[in-house]
């Protein structure tokens, strides 16, 4: 028995191919079969669920390789406007196509939206090129047609949804654009690898705006009858897309992180030397850690003035000191917090503030109007009592914005993106797998198994999927910090009082026995 692309039994299971869920039952009625499970994008968590979905024993052995792709140039770039992205977009098409009709192949750019794919399309063919916009909501025959004809080197260019791409093949795709994030690291990097499958070099560039945290975390609270969703379902959901802003906000090399957010340690290149993280961090000073903790505290502070009542903008306006109705109704211009980090530009401090929502102490609610609330571990944070673990958005590109001229502008317009912050030392830096740069040593690889295997008995004995128990990026965390007591185990990421209860004792042991056996 065979299951391709295996991961749909967990990351679109209910979204995308619902008859995966059904396949344990195939598996039950042919016993003796050998069962063969392949996907191209399977973190750990993923391979625990279909391992799980399928009624597969925790030591079935799973083949880890391929995942490396160096002649991809990773890219991600926040724009403010839509003439920002507009550039980007017009800058790396010159770049990896030369111009309209050179016949230097060809490049997929996806869109959030149907509307979105038609509009993009309009422009780029405005400009010259050879394009086409394709998505759903088109008929069968039109989008077959567009279809055949990229396939056939017609087009230079699609302008899609995520519609397209399942069995695309064109091996000399030498750039893939995203004008929004996805859903997850995993739907991004299946998307960006459709780039430079001849080996070739090839550019995939990741274009995110302030309001995309905002209208995610909306797509992910309403099924797609547009009622409430699963609450558990919805924070799984939603920490995949926070995996993925990690990820964007940069601060190591991009082509590792992503290795190592599939758990392919074996194949990381100390530096891919392609992507926009590896070819100017070098450049970037280090932070002060305690400079990093009065900013992120301060910015903290911020958040909990406003906490339910205002969305980012208005926190931003506070920390700014800038005149603002709301806050002047709300007597927020009275507080200490008004203008207490009125030296940043205010595009600095939204960068700050986004960033402690992927790292987990900022939230939204809402609906159509979300406002931010301050998390309990924000608190926690705000008060001193964790460590402010950040990397922060970089400062040069942002004093030079503020002070305008024509060297701001030609960076823009150059292709630059934002760097993935400044370099910190690992005790500093957030413990995200996909943005944290440190990489597990043998021992803690070994722990992290051993804890992946744990998480699977339990959520088979519970008869929950695996991220109900644990996510990655907290097994990773605990086998970094190697914690001895329940207090030290509530520092690793998403690990608070009622885990450690329910399932401290077991973790805490499992250290210990990992710690005896070296």
């Amino acid at each position: 028995m065979a299951v391709d692309e295996a991961h749909c039994i967990s990351a679109w299971g209910h979204d995308f191919r619902p008859d995966y869920l059904q396949l344990d039952g195939l598996v039950r009625l042919l016993p003796e079969a050998r069962v063969l499970a392949c996907t191209a994008t399977a973190t750990p968590i993923v391979r625990d669920e279909i391992l799980e979905r399928l009624g597969l024993a925790a030591d079935t052995p799973q083949l880890i390789h391929g995942f490396a792709r160096p002649n991809l140039a990773l890219r991600a770039a926040e724009v403010m406007a839509k003439r920002e992205r507009d550039r980007l977009v017009d800058g790396v098409l010159v770049e990896t196509l030369s111009a309209p009709g050179a016949e230097a192949g060809t490049a997929i750019v996806y869109a959030p939206t149907r509307r979105g794919t038609e509009e993009e399309a309009g422009r780029l063919a405005r400009r010259g090129w050879a394009v086409e916009a394709y998505h759903a909501g088109m008929a069968g025959e039109q989008r077959d047609r567009v279809q055949n004809a990229f396939m056939a080197g017609e087009l230079e260019v699609v302008v899609a949804t995520n519609a397209f791409g399942m069995g695309i093949d064109r091996a000399d795709v030498r750039c893939v654009a995203h004008l929004a994030p996805p859903g997850s690291l995993e739907a991004y990097y299946q998307e960006a690898g459709r780039a430079g499958r001849d080996g070739d070099p090839a550019v995939c560039l990741l274009l995110v705006s302030p309001g995309d945290m905002a209208l995610r975390r909306r797509l992910i609270e309403n099924d797609a009858n547009g009622g409430a969703a699963d609450a558990e379902l919805v924070r799984h959901k939603w920490n995949l897309f926070l995996e993925l802003m990690r990820w964007a906000e940069g601060g190591s090399c991009r082509h590792d992180a992503i290795l190592r957010y599939f758990g392919d340690e074996e194949e990381t290149l100390a530096g891919c030397g392609r992507c926009d993280v590896c070819l100017r961090l070098a450049d970037e000073p280090e932070q002060d850690e305690q400079q990093l903790t009065t900013l992120v505290r301060k910015a903290l502070s911020a958040v909990a003035r406003v906490h339910t009542r205002f969305g980012l903008a208005a926190a931003v306006k506070l920390l700014k000191g800038a005149a603002d109705p709301r806050l002047q109704r709300a007597g927020l211009h009275q507080t200490p917090t008004f203008g207490a980090l009125g030296e940043h530009p205010e595009e600095w401090l939204l960068r700050l503030l986004r960033r402690c929502v992927t790292a987990g102490w900022v939230d939204f609610s809402g609906g159509d109007r979300p406002v931010v609330a301050i998390t309990p571990v924000g608190r926690e944070v705000m008060h001193g009592r964790r460590p402010a673990r950040l990397l922060l958005p970089p400062l040069l590109r942002y004093a030079r914005a503020a002070a305008g001229g024509r060297a701001a502008q030609g960076e823009v317009a150059a292709g630059a993106s934002f760097q993935g912050g400044l370099r910190m030392p690992p005790h500093a830096a957030g413990p995200s797998p996909a943005s944290d740069g440190v990489e597990l040593d043998a021992r803690g690889l070994d722990l992290f198994e051993a804890l992946r295997a744990f998480r699977l008995a339990e959520a088979r004995n519970q008869k929950v999927p695996p991220y109900v128990i644990a996510s990655d990026r907290s097994l990773r965390d605990i086998a970094r910090l190697r914690p001895a007591t329940p207090g030290a185990l509530e520092l690793a990421y998403g690990i608070g009082p009622a885990k450690v209860e329910r399932y401290g004792a077991a973790i805490l042991d499992i250290v210990r026995q990992s710690n005896d056996d070296s």
